[in-house]
């Protein structure tokens, strides 16, 4: 038995469609050439800009700092944290505040970069408000909110002693118990101030003024600083001081005077 093939049929393609399907070939081709261009530039000017920002011309050459009075700049380029010669991009600029914030007389500081090499520091610092004896002959310095600013050997002028205050920390830490007395000095009239040799801290975190050159005036709790003190003040006015014992102005309304 004979088989007899035949020859598959052949179908000739338009040379139009044949056309178009090169040229899709080749959009798709450059479309991918244009891609990879774009990627290698991209990936060459990020590691370009990674080297420059870590090359000698952008680190860190000066550190400026501006407010600090009673703070040394050197204890302030070490609270830092930094090195000269650190990238300036790896600057943390909050990290590197808390860092100069921890200093007792800074209350605030904000750090900004300045291009190409200058890390700028503006330090805002903390006012002395009152003086309390510490063991030995040193007084330590203390703002509003209790906190040591530092260690001096001489009483300065102008400050309120306050007396009465234990367990002091040493420079940047907080007075406890120091809030009651902090407030009778800071409602003090400037004649008062003139006047009053001590604020104590008595028992009951109770507070008294210790006049200059004697006598005592019982205050009671920091409450009602101001009717209290404008009681005090009318009676010293109103009567001879010389042997004054205590006023007690607890009840500002009602002033007992003890002499003695």
């Amino acid at each position: 038995m004979t088989v007899t093939t035949s020859p598959p049929a052949v179908s000739r393609m338009d040379p139009r469609i044949r056309q178009r399907r090169v040229d899709v070939r080749r959009q798709e081709g450059r479309r991918r050439l244009k891609a990879l261009i774009v990627l290698l530039a991209v990936t060459v000017l990020a590691g370009a800009g990674w080297a420059a920002a870590r090359s000698p011309l952008l680190d860190v050459d000066h550190i400026e700092v501006e407010g600090a009075v009673r703070t040394p700049l050197e204890e302030v380029a070490a609270a830092t944290g930094l090195r000269l010669g650190a990238a300036m991009v790896d600057v943390d600029e909050r990290a590197v505040a808390a860092g100069v914030e921890s200093l007792p007389w800074v209350r605030t500081a904000v750090v900004h970069r300045e291009w190409p090499g200058t890390l700028v520091i503006r330090v805002d610092e903390r006012d002395a408000r009152a003086a309390v004896p510490r063991d030995g002959d040193r007084w330590a310095l203390i703002d509003g909110n209790g906190r040591v600013l530092a260690d001096v050997e001489v009483q300065p002028e102008g400050l309120v002693r306050i007396e009465g205050l234990e367990a002091l920390p040493a420079p940047g830490g907080t007075v406890p118990d120091a809030a009651s007395a902090l407030a009778v000095a800071a409602a003090l009239t400037p004649e008062m101030a003139g006047r009053t040799e001590a604020v104590a801290v008595v028992e009951g975190g109770h507070v008294e003024l210790k006049l200059n050159p004697r006598g005592t005036v019982r205050l009671g709790p920091a409450q009602d600083l101001g009717a209290k003190l404008r009681s005090t003040e009318t009676v010293l006015s109103s009567v001879g001081t010389e042997d004054l014992a205590v006023l007690d102005v607890r009840l500002p309304s009602s002033p007992v005077l003890t002499r003695g």
